[in-house]
């Protein structure tokens, strides 16, 4: 609580400045003006401080043109104002001291965006109408998130545009008032109360085994769904064939915090490609057009085949889960999802994005916080999915490349060719550009570096040191020679189409 002695030692014992501020402080506080909660996120060392926010706007904040709240538009007053400025006077003392003519407080542009967003996004809603709706077991894990769980069940049933569904929630050892609040809810609700966190993979299978519907949506606690949701997913599921699983487009919320604010309001998930790196683990899932302001555009507002959607929300046939065995129990909050979006690949079905389900994410504090094993488990979690799916995402991705299929990565095939620019190898970059491949000319024998885009290399030197090249470890080496080398994975004579035989190569021994 804030005193005068605090006015007084702020004012270095000038006990005329002192009740000025005092009075200052009053009059916001009247107002109701100031908001301490945006001032806070928005200048955290103020609350690193200790010191009461308003307190800090009256002493410095003002000066130093800080916000005191998201509504008061600084620069504008300023302008329109410059005696404020000029005289050093507090600019919302002055706006409530004058009752200023003409200057209006913004709406909170924040709240304005948020608003656009919901109402372009019901614009592109489907709105099926359903002859028979399938029951949607929808799967929820907790863990003292009771934050999460008041957000995603404040006005649950009326988002979903859709009336037959069960909910599970699997709360995993919470200390919290998860569960009794979870059964006040007015809610068709099962839970499954553990005594241990359960990892992710086992608290979805356990859920699954006592679900009856049709369908299962396993849904993170920390989402906040919009309008329509639900039925945009099943739709989505129903009209398209040979669907496995049917994935949301996933935006981030507003963060108060500056640290954070940038990322407000962007894509958080709109399905996933891979990127391949050098080491350690060769390949790297991630969100494509994550944190794109564009919301509505192109490839983020069309249904589409990804290769895989993140479990945050996913919808999949119950009878597909259990006929896949579900999510693999060896993961432990992660990867999981995209080890069953290949499990769903592999068997021929499709991973459809639905990008007019929409909801807000606002990331889960159900995992670890222990830094140090959050990063031990990370690791165990990469390793054992590259050991069971690395050979099997070298070759997709090499077939993709070669057919300019872009399902699982968005880079073209890359050629390096260690060789003087002969007619030969002149011809040959020119052949594989024409059938749409990066190409690069190394002739220098001693440029060992190769970097981590390439994806074969072509060397015409058998001198050339290929042991000790410095490339991804998956990179496939060819030798241009009629002589066989055992450092080279393929190795070939010149000829007039050697562009093709390269291909037909490759495609004979890795697909």
């Amino acid at each position: 609580m804030v005193t005068f002695k605090d006015f007084l030692i702020k004012s270095k014992f000038n006990t005329k400045k002192a009740k000025l501020y005092q009075e200052s402080y009053d009059k916001i506080m009247k107002s109701g003006l100031f908001d301490k909660k945006y001032y806070l996120k928005a200048y955290p060392h103020v609350k690193k401080s200790g010191m009461d926010p308003l307190l800090h706007y009256l002493f410095y904040g003002a000066k130093e043109h800080k916000l005191p709240s998201p509504t008061f538009n600084l620069r504008r007053y300023l302008e329109e104002y410059p005696e404020v400025e000029k005289n050093n006077l507090n600019p919302l003392i002055h706006y409530i001291d004058n009752d200023v003519e003409g200057f209006k407080m913004d709406s909170d542009p924040f709240t304005l965006r948020k608003t656009k967003i919901l109402d372009t996004n019901r614009a592109f809603l489907s709105n099926y109408d359903f002859n028979d709706e399938p029951l949607v077991s929808i799967i929820i894990l907790n863990r003292n998130g009771l934050n999460h769980l008041q957000r995603l069940f404040a006005d649950f049933d009326s988002l979903t545009n859709y009336s037959n569904y069960e909910i599970i929630v699997v709360d995993n050892a919470s200390t919290d008032e998860s569960v009794s609040y979870l059964k006040s809810l007015d809610l068709n609700i099962k839970i499954i109360e553990n005594d241990v966190n359960h990892s992710f993979s086992k608290g979805n299978n356990d859920a699954a085994k006592i679900a009856e519907g049709d369908y299962l949506l396993l849904l993170n606690n920390d989402m906040e769904p919009t309008y329509g949701w639900l039925n945009e997913m099943v739709g989505c599921m129903l009209n398209n064939e040979n669907v496995g699983s049917v994935g949301a487009k996933l935006i981030f919320p507003y963060y108060d915090d500056m640290a954070s604010q940038g990322k407000s309001f962007t894509i958080q998930h709109a399905g996933v490609k891979f990127r391949e790196e050098r080491t350690p683990y060769i390949y790297g899932p991630y969100h494509e057009y994550m944190f794109s302001t564009l919301l509505f555009s192109g490839e983020r507002n069309h249904h589409r085949e990804v290769i895989s959607n993140t479990a945050a929300c996913l919808l999949v046939s119950r009878e597909l889960y259990f006929e896949l065995e579900g999510l693999d129990e060896n993961y432990f909050y992660g990867y999981e999802d995209i080890d069953f979006a290949f499990k769903l690949y592999e068997k021929g079905y499709k991973s459809i994005f639905c990008p007019f389900a929409l909801l807000f994410h606002h990331e889960s504090a159900t995992r670890l916080e222990d830094q140090d094993e959050k990063n031990r488990i990370n690791y165990e979690n990469i390793m054992y999915f590259y050991n069971k799916w690395g050979d099997f995402i070298f070759k997709e991705i090499l077939k993709g490349k070669i057919y300019h299929n872009n399902l699982i990565s968005n880079k073209k095939l890359d050629i390096s060719i260690i060789s003087k620019n002969t007619d030969f190898i002149s011809n040959l970059a020119k052949d594989l550009n024409n059938k749409g491949y990066n190409v690069k000319l190394i002739p220098n024998p001693k440029n060992l570096d190769i970097g981590e885009d390439c994806d074969i290399l072509l060397s015409a030197d058998e001198n050339y040191d290929v042991n000790k090249i410095i490339s991804r470890l998956n990179i496939i080496k060819v030798l241009i020679s009629p002589n066989a080398d055992e450092r080279y994975d393929i190795c070939l004579e010149k000829q007039d189409n050697y562009a093709d035989k390269l291909l037909d190569s490759i495609k004979d021994k890795y697909l």
